[in-house]
């Protein structure tokens, strides 16, 4: 914002002058705080989106975590299975040993049918949960930049406030 240059007149500036300036400082004052509503709707906007963010990375973790209990779950399970099946088949004759073998290596296959099918799942949420970190990460630059906009136009605020004061002073001097 430039500096009025103002004619004097016979009893101080010419007061056209000075009402012109003052029209034009309060329309850039009007735009420089609708620039900064603006800037602020973006960061609570932003903040919100940021949260929402964190609640899914926190229901990922949750899932994350179920999985693991599921995982160490379904190998509790095979185990029992494993250890009765071998129990069954010390006490049986041959063709059952035969049987509980076939029994044992169809619960290992499922096992690890399962087990490939978690860490499959696994897998996807972790590449899930990466890509809401680099989400996330950009949401934060954009926040920064955002913030530094926001600073630029204090400055820019303060610097008319202290131009309107000068002006103020040197008019209250005259």
């Amino acid at each position: 914002m430039e500096t009025p240059d103002f004619k004097r007149v016979i009893r101080g500036y010419d007061p056209e002058a000075v009402d012109q300036a003052w029209t034009e400082t309060d329309r850039q004052l009007s735009e420089s705080n609708a620039a900064h509503k603006e800037l602020r709707l973006q960061i609570n906007s932003l903040r919100e989106q940021n949260a929402e963010w964190e609640n899914r990375l926190k229901q990922y973790e949750q899932i994350d975590r179920d999985m693991r209990d599921a995982l160490l779950s379904a190998q509790r399970i095979a185990n029992q299975v494993k250890d009765e099946a071998t129990k069954q088949a010390d006490e049986l004759l041959q063709s059952a040993r035969n049987e509980s073998e076939t029994l044992l290596s169809e619960a290992t296959r499922i096992s690890e049918s399962m087990e490939m099918e978690i860490e499959t799942k696994f897998n996807d949420k972790r590449m899930e949960i990466l890509q809401i970190e680099e989400q996330i990460k950009g949401l934060a630059e954009q926040k920064t930049e955002l913030q530094t906009r926001v600073d630029q136009v204090i400055r820019y605020l303060e610097m008319a406030k202290e131009l309107f004061t000068s002006e103020q002073d040197t008019n209250e001097k005259l």
